[in-house]
């Protein structure tokens, strides 16, 4: 397991934090964490069919052919994520994280056809996930 962490300025915040993660994520798999890799998501310009994202993306999931995992945060501005949103994406959004995990990890290696992402995207009153396969 590796991990990355940006320190943020202070109108900004990550979703969670190395700790919830180690609680939620650490058992199930070697994973790799960043907080801060990169600013804010972008798609990959060879990717095709992607949801439409008009909110801000908090996290995303990834799940590669030889079976690593990563999972990256984004960092978000203090004023526009709530503290219930924190609450919630800490208690249900994790778990929906650790459950798509596990399913990923039962997949034989032949259903493993490309990169598995789940986006987690905050819409200002809610978060919303989305998955995605990406054939390379």
């Amino acid at each position: 397991m590796s991990s990355y962490y940006r320190n943020l300025n202070r109108h900004e915040t990550y979703v969670t934090t190395k700790k919830q993660l180690k609680k939620y994520i650490s058992p199930l798999t070697n994973v790799d964490f960043s907080f801060g890799l990169t600013r804010c998501f972008e798609y990959d310009n060879v990717r095709s069919h992607l949801p439409e994202l008009k909110g801000t993306v908090v996290a995303v999931a990834s799940f590669y052919r030889d079976r690593s995992f990563n999972l990256s945060f984004f960092p978000i501005v203090r004023n526009v994520y709530p503290e219930a949103a924190y609450e919630e994406f800490n208690h249900n959004i994790l778990l929906a994280i650790q459950r798509w995990v596990c399913e990923q990890l039962k997949k034989p290696d032949t259903a493993i056809v490309g990169i598995e992402q789940l986006i987690v995207e905050w819409k200002g009153n809610k978060h919303l996930l989305h998955n995605v396969t990406f054939l390379h």
